[in-house]
This record gives C-alpha cells, structure tokens and sequence, in this order.
C-alpha cells in the first residue's frame, strides 16, 4: 500500500480533457503500484511548480500527480528523492521522478480507484454524543454538504450539531478561543499552526477538490484557458479587470494571497489592527476590491458586478444551480490544490469541550460509510462529487 496516497485534483479525476496526454477512469478497487521506474529525474527550480512541469514533460497540466505519486514511490526506496505531501508547494532542490506515460496512467488508475464500501443503516451507536459544535468553512456549508451528511452522524451518535459556518482564520479562533468542540476546515498551514500550538489534537485529512478562478464569459483580461494562474492574476491587474477578493482571513483568502505573492506584482501590506503580527497582502489599484464576505457573498457580488474571482469549485458549481452565469477561466495549476482537515480541539487546554463528541465526530467523518456519502455528493446534480474523498482508512482500503 503506498504511503503517500494521490492528492489528485478533482478535475484531474471528472473532466475529460480532449488532446490531453494522459488520461484515466474511475475504477473499483485495484492493486497498488509496488515500483516506478523515472523515464526523467528532474530538480526542482526556482519557479517551479508541479503543474508546470508536467506541461513540459507531457504536455499536460494534469498529469502533476504522476509526478508526486511516482517520486513518493522512490522515496521509500532512494532518500534522495523528494517526499511530496502538499502538491501546491515544492522547494528548490529537491529531486523528483518523471515516469513513464503507461507507469503514470497505471498511478491515475489506482488514484481514481474507489474501494468497495458496504452501506450500513444509521444505527445508534453506544457513545451519545449530544451538542456538538463544530466550526468550519463557509464552503461545506454553501455546497450543501453537512446539510446532506450529518444528519446520519445525528442519528448514530445522539447528537445534535451546532455548525458555526465563517472563514477558516474565524473557524480556526473559535477553536484556540474553546468555542468549538471540533474545526473542519481548509487552510493547511495556519491548521498545523493550531496543532502544534497546542489549541489542536488529532488532525485528519478528509476531503479535497480545487479552487478555480472565475469571471465573466465576455473575460475582459482574455485569461480563458491559462494553466498558470499567477500570470493570470497578472493579466488581471494589468488590465484594471475588476476583481472581487473575500477579504476575510477564509482559507479562499489565504490561497488568494499566495497567489498574488507568486505574481511578483507590488502588494500592500495591511496589519490587523488587533493582531499586528497578522499581515494581509493585495495588490494596488481601485480594480481590486476587498469585502470581507463569505464565499457565498462573494459569489454574488462577482456576479452582479461581472468581476472575476477565486472560489472552491464546490461552492461555484452549487451557486450555479442558483443563476450565476460567471464561468471557469483557469483552472488545472497544481497551486490551486484545496485539502480539508478536521480537528479536535484540545480538551487539556479547554476542558469544558465536548472531547468525547468531537473523538466521535472525527471517527465518523473518516469512516469508509461517511467517505462514501462524501464521494457521492452532487454526483446527481453536477455529474460529479464536488468534494474527493481522501481519509486514511479510505485510501487505506483501495
């Protein structure tokens, strides 16, 4: 079993790219790939990014997770490759390996493989849990999916679930502050921050899929079809193209962030006025503007005003269902990676939490049955999940 399973972006699995290099399907459980043999070994540069060098190795932005699954393989076997747990971020130096077009569809097609699950009924279980509050980000609120999945957690568990729906800096403050039993939420960094600072235990990976920038059809800074989205975001500024930023320390805000910091355009610097140590990048000009909403808001502010911005695709695809005609521009760089992690908040810090509840709730969000309504959910609207399914034991059991 391989020991870093894919982090494969949810279009690399759901569209059907035509002309691409390297293509795949969703398949049942299979083997995993054992060895790989690198067709290239490439050190990474400065400006360099997984997407990138797929493009010039295959010509195809979408093959990136061949390139990770394939050098994590050599990993176990040769330390001098690189060891890729986060595909939007990889240093210069490290090695990596290139593999051949048949080894990476081979990866592609355990990636996309789905185990077989067995479904149970929602029977109670012996742990009641009773109130749980559980703060997260506005995303699994405005697509739609705690409303579609924890009603069987409700059910199993006795319990009855407060969710607290803000951006993930917000999400993140209610745990470190003991206002919330457990955190789902998509900011990697600022969550191992939380951990290791103590205000976290037990952070799992959940789910994934991709943010994707929008705007309107007529695209006025003409970025239809760019795999690389800093250049996009510069032809966006150079232009004056109207852009809508969250402006509200979400995880949508901090990825925005890196991304105009990837430009190499000049950016304001703003301090939090509470927090000083905290500091806000964007860019200059009256184009850019910044409201301090959720996804949601933010959406149809873009949309109404025709002004381009960075959702995740599954608050875009379930806000389309409402008439928001903005469409996807650029989608596809490995730097648009969005992973999901859950944690508890720590009882030894806040002991009046409900521990026990948020154990549970972990178990349950990691669990193959709960995977399986996650891989599952808006497959009947869109054609396709609108969130990966990505917990240890369900990539455990391909």
């Amino acid at each position: 079993m391989l020991k870093y399973l894919w982090k494969i972006s949810l279009f690399v699995a759901l569209l059907v790219l035509s002309g691409g290099a390297i293509t795949s399907e969703i398949t049942h459980a299979q083997s995993s790939p054992e060895a790989v043999t690198c067709e290239q070994e490439v050190v990474v540069q400065a400006d360099d990014w997984l997407s990138k060098i797929a493009e010039k190795a295959y010509g195809d932005v979408l093959a990136y997770p061949a390139i990770a699954e394939a050098t994590n393989l050599k990993n176990t076997e040769d330390e001098s490759f690189a060891q890729i747990e986060n595909y939007d971020l990889i240093e210069v130096g490290w090695k990596l390996c290139l593999p051949s077009v048949a080894d990476a569809e081979t990866l592609l097609d355990f990636a996309l493989a789905a185990p077989e699950v067995t479904p149970s009924e929602s029977e109670p279980v012996s742990t009641d849990v009773g109130r749980l509050v559980l703060a997260t980000t506005t995303s699994t609120e405005n697509s739609g999916l705690l409303a579609a999945i924890l009603p069987d957690f409700e059910a199993k568990y006795g319990a009855s679930v407060e969710v607290i729906a803000v951006g993930t800096g917000q999400a993140i403050e209610l745990g470190e502050n003991g206002d919330a039993d457990v955190v789902l939420v998509h900011a990697r960094d600022r969550e191992d921050a939380f951990v290791d600072a103590g205000y976290g235990v037990n952070r799992q990976d959940v789910m994934y899929n991709d943010f994707v920038l929008i705007g309107p059809e007529a695209d006025p800074a003409g970025i239809k079809g760019m795999t690389d989205v800093a250049a996009a975001l510069t032809q966006i500024a150079e232009t004056n193209s109207l852009f809508i930023s969250r402006g509200d320390d979400s995880g949508t805000h901090i990825k925005e962030q890196t991304l105009w910091q990837a430009t190499g355009l000049p950016l304001d610097e703003v301090k939090d006025l509470e927090d000083p140590e905290k500091i806000t990048y964007k860019p200059q000009g009256d184009w850019y503007q910044s409201i301090g909403q959720g996804m949601g808001a933010t959406l149809t502010i873009a949309n109404e005003q025709q002004a381009y911005t960075l959702s995740d695709r599954a608050t875009y695809l379930a806000r389309t269902l409402e008439g928001i005609d903005l469409v996807i521009l650029v989608e596809g760089d490995s730097r648009l990676f969005n992973p999901y992690g859950v944690i508890a908040v720590n009882p030894e810090l806040h002991p009046t939490v409900n521990a026990e509840g948020a154990a549970a709730f972990i178990d349950w969000m990691t669990s193959l049955e709960t995977q399986q309504l996650i891989s599952e959910f808006g497959v009947a609207e869109f054609g396709q999940p609108l969130f990966v399914s990505d917990s240890a034991a369900w990539n455990a059991a391909k």
